[in-house]
């Protein structure tokens, strides 16, 4: 029986990406309850769709607005394990002091942290993401920058994911990174220049 839950846990479609199992479950859990918000949404809109629709532009886009808004600020905590590694890795961290507190450490606390989380909240943070862009489109596509921009970064978000998966087995070739840099790029645009 016990061998039988065993080779169960192997074949999960995660499994084959993400060795280590609580970071699988984690990851399984953020996944459910991006795709659980999504649907939410989706239910939501279908209900409340005559009003949604016969609503002001302004406040319409502004409630959306907040989706983008919510989900920015989730890239950016998630792109935060850019620099933390990137410090870590540099060699003139290791004799720094803050007071009592080596650098070092503090970085390496850092660390564990944005990289235990840095798969749950980009899940999270594309679900929402899904939301405000299924928002702003339902009332219509307009050919102007903001929308176009907008696009083009969720078109890069999907091989992004993709990549970060690969990236579990170092089968990426960088892509991950690259990606995510082009997608901070477009993203940051996106939002501040729209």
């Amino acid at each position: 029986m016990k061998q039988d839950s065993l080779s169960h846990k192997k074949t999960g479609f995660l499994a084959n990406f993400i060795p280590n199992s609580k970071e699988r479950e984690r990851i399984n859990v953020f996944l459910i309850i991006a795709i659980c918000l999504i649907l939410a949404e989706v239910f939501y809109v279908y209900l409340y769709r005559q009003q949604l629709m016969s609503q002001d532009f302004r406040h319409y886009k502004g409630t959306f607005k907040q989706f983008g808004s919510i989900a920015q600020i989730g890239f950016y905590v998630t792109l935060a394990i850019y620099p933390v590694f990137f410090l870590l890795k540099n060699k003139k961290i290791k004799g720094l002091k803050w007071g009592s507190f080596e650098l070092k450490t503090i970085l390496q606390f850092i660390g564990k942290l944005v990289r235990q989380w840095h798969v749950p909240i980009a899940l999270l943070s594309t679900g929402i993401v899904f939301l405000h862009v299924y928002m702003a489109l339902l009332r219509g596509f307009k050919l102007d920058f903001t929308y176009i921009s907008g696009i083009i970064s969720t078109i890069t978000l999907l091989p992004l994911m993709f990549m970060g998966l690969k990236r579990f087995k170092r089968n990426d070739r960088n892509l991950h990174f690259k990606l995510a840099i082009g997608f901070l790029i477009l993203f940051f645009i996106h939002a501040n220049f729209s």
